[in-house]
């Protein structure tokens, strides 16, 4: 007997039929009942970086962050190092070393003068700029219980909060007596975000809910089931209640922390979403499984541009220096530059901000 076809197979199936007899009701691969204005992937020019220097199939780019006068880039492979890079140039400056596994998160300080890692080996490993060199070397090294998908400083630059792959959050202080830990619903714990006026703490992960506590003392706050499947980034827009979240159901969400509900669920792709970058108050870029970054205004819930380039998924984001930074499992880090990517929608406000360290 043949095999019945699956759901997936019926749905890409019939994505084609009507693309075929309506080209502009298709948007990336999300089906809509009207044309909504959406614009095409476009051939914005990017130039690319590979992390071991040569043309050949190389390092898998896990993660980047940038720093926050963005003058430095970080960017860590699958050979479980770091590339310190010029975000200008596209350079690469100097290389730590220290994890015995896959890099999985990166994150700098408010102030860059710290850099920290962390993934599948379980360690946090801090690394501290030389004020007189500029040179960043190894200052500490955190031994957790598991293996580490998130670690971000706080705003205050006193703690550095991680979650990995079960229900610990654990806040570290360079006193370790005053490390806090608790506990959370989702066992399976994938990104976290601190609001900027350090007054919440989101986290999130395969339970698709998002679950806020209070940095300060630990204290559960709230929890609400925002997407349907494993979330993999969240990030707070500047100075606001509202969370942005990216998950494998292929949608961005925006959520209201204060009113606790959802402002806007915005469909982007059928694939699954890997990564976040908030590029304005009004614009965030989100990628994932289906090789694209798509922008899209929050506050329209529209997708303005989608940038094609990459020839894998993209599994991380990072924006800051007036560019944004995307890495990927084809072995490539790309640079934009944020005015081609937001255009005439960039804010005059935005313009003198400090890029998020966060990514």
């Amino acid at each position: 007997m043949p095999n019945k076809p699956s759901r997936r197979h019926c749905l890409v199936q019939l994505a084609w039929a009507l693309a075929t007899a309506h080209p502009t009701w298709v948007t990336g691969r999300v089906l809509a009942a009207e044309p909504p204005h959406i614009a095409q992937a476009i051939p914005i020019r990017s130039r690319s970086l590979r992390l071991d220097g040569s043309g050949r199939a190389g390092i898998v780019v896990t993660a980047v962050a940038i720093d926050s006068q963005g003058e430095l880039l970080a960017a860590a492979g699958d050979d479980n190092q770091i590339r310190l890079i010029d975000p200008a140039e596209l350079t690469v400056q100097a290389t730590l070393a220290g994890h015995l596994d896959r890099i999985r998160t990166l994150t700098f300080d408010r102030t860059g003068q710290y850099l920290a890692s962390a993934g599948q080996d379980g360690k946090i490993i801090v690394y501290r700029r030389n004020p007189a060199s500029g040179q960043f070397k190894l200052y500490r090294v955190i031994q957790a219980d598991v293996a580490l998908a998130c670690i971000r400083f706080s705003p205050d630059a006193t703690r550095i909060a991680a979650v990995g792959f079960d229900n610990q959050i654990t806040l570290h202080a360079e006193n370790q007596s005053a490390t806090m830990k608790f506990r959370c619903g989702c066992r399976d714990l994938r990104a976290l975000a601190y609001r900027d006026d350090h007054q919440q703490l989101a986290v999130a992960g395969r339970s698709g809910e998002v679950h806020l506590y209070d940095p300060g003392d630990g204290r559960f706050i709230a929890e609400q089931q925002i997407h349907r499947g494993r979330i993999h980034a969240v990030d707070f827009q500047p100075d606001s209640n509202l969370l942005l979240s990216a998950g494998e159901d292929g949608a961005l969400v925006i959520f209201d922390t204060r009113l606790r509900r959802i402002r806007q669920r915005v469909p982007v792709t059928s694939g699954k979403l890997f990564a976040l970058a908030v590029l304005d108050s009004q614009t965030v870029a989100v990628a994932g499984s289906d090789n694209e970054i798509h922008v899209i205004e929050t506050s329209s819930a529209a997708t303005t541009k989608k940038l094609s380039g990459h020839a894998g998924s993209i599994a991380t984001l990072a924006a800051g220096n007036g560019f944004l930074f995307s890495g990927s499992f084809d072995a490539t880090l790309r640079q934009w530059a944020i005015s081609d990517v937001v255009g005439q929608s960039t804010r005059i406000a935005d313009a003198d901000r400090p890029p998020r360290t966060n990514q």
